[in-house]
């Protein structure tokens, strides 16, 4: 599988999608999606069932 990268607007890189585990721009894991379909932070707690990966990845962006 081809890794895909995830830009913002000005084309700078923010994200990274490696199969189940999604890195920030600066290639720390933000999140992952384990087999169970919970969504863990890079702490290993979970935030919610489901693929809640770039809302994790969200929440370490500056505002607008």
């Amino acid at each position: 599988m081809k890794d895909q990268f995830l830009r913002d607007r000005t084309g700078h890189i923010i994200g990274k999608l490696d199969g189940a585990i999604l890195r920030d721009g600066t290639g720390r894991i933000a999140a992952k999606l384990d087999a169970d379909a919970f969504t863990r932070d890079r702490t290993g707690g979970i935030v919610g069932k489901g693929d809640l990966r770039l809302f994790q990845l969200g929440q370490g962006q500056p505002k607008h």
